[in-house]
């Protein structure tokens, strides 16, 4: 088929003009509809140009740099570990157990031997600055020691009235990356350290040994079999018995602990009532709080003061300030 050129199109349209000069409608056959209006349809080329690429990239970098000042959100009730050799805040839920909880932090360890990684960096301020050979070393060293001196051990720390198994524990320290309780109580003991445990997954709390006024106290956090312990940035790890009634406060215990022993850094001196009953006075009171009535009776007995008040109880707060001035009289 045969186009119009555009000069004949020119003259064609020419011939119609009105009087007034204005066009008029024409009908052209052939005529090519890449000439008609209508018909044009532009082509779209940014999608894939060059100016549309760099776009893009623009903005996807404006994206992700919003995204990184995005904080995450951070639930205030849960307890999170670490990675390996990394550090995290104590979690808003437990700070009330610190009395500068920005001055503590839990400190990521290794799977395997984790509970001795957290023992090692909280006994000795050097075992963090180490490398990794030798830090397995010293405890391949704390394990093989931890077995020579088993037996003797054993029975100082009466673990056979606790019915733990000797073989099962030499094993489980030979031969095994993943220590059961019998072994945490035993590495607890053989430090004369209480060892407070706080699972992230069940939100109790636990002493995986016998609860002493005597010892310091440790605490590390545990999911499965896996411990990170808390540190301070000042290198002082360890903590006084009323770690134990804070924590009370915030968790619930695993198992109840029997928290009714007789402190021996009172250096008592000794009254035989007869020969099942032994009662002990210290040097100087603790606060009143820390005792119970039947506690101040027992030391009032031993420094021969009357616990009645014609034929009642004297209370707490008189016997104890009557105590307090005899103590200070000797």
């Amino acid at each position: 088929m045969d186009y119009l050129n555009p000069t004949e199109l020119r003259t064609s349209v020419q011939k119609f003009f009105d009087k007034s000069g204005n066009i008029i409608d024409i009908g052209i056959d052939n005529i090519n509809p890449d000439f008609c209006i209508d018909n044009y349809k532009p082509e779209n080329t940014l999608r894939n140009s060059d100016f549309r690429s760099e776009f893009n990239s623009l903005c996807k970098g404006k994206t992700e740099a919003k995204n990184l000042e995005e904080k995450p959100k951070v639930d205030n009730k849960k307890i999170y570990l670490c990675k390996e050799d990394q550090i995290r805040d104590i979690p808003p839920l437990l700070e009330t157990l610190f009395n500068k909880p920005k001055n503590y932090y839990i400190y990521g360890t290794p799977g395997k031997f984790s509970l001795y990684y957290s023992i090692l960096n909280i006994i000795d301020s050097e075992f963090i600055l180490k490398g990794s050979i030798h830090k397995e070393k010293m405890i391949d060293d704390c394990r093989n020691e931890l077995v020579y001196k088993l037996d003797e051990l054993y029975k100082k720390f009466d673990y056979k009235k606790k019915k733990f198994k000797k073989s099962a524990i030499k094993e489980n320290l030979l031969n095994s990356k993943y220590f059961i309780p019998q072994v945490n109580t035993y590495i607890a003991d053989y430090y004369n350290l209480c060892l407070l445990i706080i699972d992230t997954e069940t939100y109790l709390y636990s002493l995986v040994n016998d609860f002493s006024k005597d010892k310091e106290f440790i605490v590390m956090i545990r999911k499965n079999n896996y411990y990170q312990p808390i540190l301070g940035v000042d290198g002082k790890h360890k903590f006084t018995w009323e770690i134990m009634e804070k924590i009370s406060t915030i968790l619930k215990p695993e198992f109840e602990i029997d928290m009714n022993v007789q402190s021996n850094s009172m250096e008592p001196k000794i009254e035989t009532i007869n020969k099942e009953e032994t009662i002990w006075a210290p040097k100087k009171l603790e606060k009143l709080w820390k005792y119970k009535l039947s506690d101040l009776h027992n030391i009032a007995k031993t420094l021969n003061i009357n616990i009645k008040s014609g034929n009642r109880n004297k209370k707490k707060e008189d016997l104890y300030s009557e105590i307090e001035s005899k103590l200070k009289e000797e």
